[in-house]
C-alpha cells in the first residue's frame, strides 16, 4: 500500500506541470484553432533562456524568467506575423507543417547559438525533504506544482473576465462577427500566440525544477498530445484532469508494469487512454463538439 501511495502522490505532483506545458497548447488552439507542433521546442528554448540567465549571467531566478519570456513571446509574435497571417487562407495542413517546420528551426538555431553555455536552472530547496507518513515529498516537487496550478489558474480567470480574454473567446467563435463589432483579430491572435510561448517558457522552467527530464518532439507526443486530446482541446479543467489521469498512470505503469515487460509502459498507457477516450468522447472529457449551421 505505501509503494501504491508513492506512486499515487508522485503522478499527482506530476499532473499539474504537464498540464501548464497542455494549457500552452490549448491557449493557442482556443483562440485560433492552430495546433503548434512545435511546442516541445518552445517549452526546451524558454528553459534553456532561463537558465543561461542564471548560470551565465548570474541574474536571480525571477529576473531571468521574465527575460526568458520576453524572448520567447516577441519570437511568437515575429512568427504570428511572418507566417501564421499568410497562410490564414490555406489549408489546416500548412500551418501545422509551418510549426513544425519552426521547431526544427529553434531546435537547429540554439544548438548553434547556444551550445556550451551553461544553462542549468537552480532548484529550490534541492536537498530538502519533507514527509507525508512514509511518503517522501520534495519541496521543489510541492512547489513546481503549486506555481503550475497557480498560472493555469490566472490564465483561465484571464480567458473569463478579462476584457481581452473575452475578445480572443469571440474571435474563436466566429473571427468575421468579432471584426464587425471592432475586435481587431490581428493583435488579439498575436497575443494568443504570447501568452502560449509564456505559458511554454513557465512550463519548461517548473519541468526542470520538478525533475521531469529533457524536451524534444517527444515531448509532445508522449506528455502533452494525450492531456489535450483526453482533456479537449479547448478545456483548461479539462487539460488539468487529463494531465492528472496521465502523471498517475504513467506512475503506476512504470512502478508496476515496466519490472515485467521493460520500460516504456507509461507511454503506451497514454496510447490507450487516448484510443478510449476518442472512442467514447471524440472531443474529449471537458471538450465541446462545434456546430456548424448548414
Amino acid at each position: 500500500m505505501e509503494y501504491f501511495l508513492h506512486l499515487l502522490v508522485s503522478g499527482l505532483l506530476s499532473g499539474p506541470v504537464y498540464a501548464l506545458v497542455g494549457v500552452a497548447f490549448v491557449v493557442l488552439y482556443r483562440a485560433s484553432s492552430v495546433l503548434n507542433f512545435s511546442l516541445g521546442a518552445w517549452v526546451n528554448l524558454g528553459a534553456k533562456l532561463t537558465g543561461i540567465g542564471t548560470s551565465t549571467l548570474g541574474l536571480p531566478l525571477l529576473l531571468a524568467i521574465p527575460g526568458a519570456l520576453a524572448a520567447l513571446s516577441g519570437l511568437a509574435i515575429l512568427f504570428n506575423k511572418l507566417v501564421v497571417e499568410r497562410l490564414s487562407n490555406r489549408p489546416v495542413t500548412s500551418l501545422v507543417m509551418a510549426t513544425l517546420a519552426l521547431g526544427v528551426l529553434m531546435r537547429a538555431g540554439s544548438a548553434w547559438t547556444l551550445t556550451g553555455l551553461p544553462s542549468e536552472i537552480p532548484v529550490p530547496f534541492e536537498n530538502a525533504l519533507l514527509w507525508w507518513g512514509d511518503i517522501p515529498l520534495p519541496p521543489s516537487r510541492l512547489l513546481a506544482s503549486t506555481a503550475a496550478i497557480a498560472i493555469i489558474a490566472g490564465l483561465w480567470t484571464f480567458f473569463q473576465f478579462s476584457r481581452a480574454g473575452i475578445a480572443l473567446r469571440a474571435i474563436a467563435d466566429d473571427i468575421a462577427a468579432a471584426a464587425t463589432v471592432g475586435i481587431p483579430s490581428i493583435y488579439y491572435l498575436s497575443l494568443a500566440w504570447a501568452l502560449s510561448a509564456a505559458a511554454a517558457v513557465a512550463g519548461g522552467v517548473l519541468w526542470s525544477i520538478d525533475g521531469l527530464g529533457g524536451f524534444s518532439m517527444t515531448l509532445v507526443l508522449a506528455k502533452v498530445l494525450p492531456v489535450v486530446v483526453i482533456g479537449g482541446l479547448t478545456s483548461f479543467a479539462g487539460t488539468m484532469v487529463a494531465a492528472m489521469i496521465i502523471g498517475v498512470s504513467e506512475n503506476m505503469a512504470a512502478g508496476y508494469l515496466d519490472p515485467v515487460i521493460g520500460t516504456g509502459s507509461g507511454a503506451l498507457v497514454a496510447a490507450v487512454l487516448i484510443f478510449v477516450t476518442l472512442a467514447i468522447r471524440p472531443n474529449g472529457l471537458f471538450g465541446t463538439p462545434s456546430v456548424q449551421r448548414i
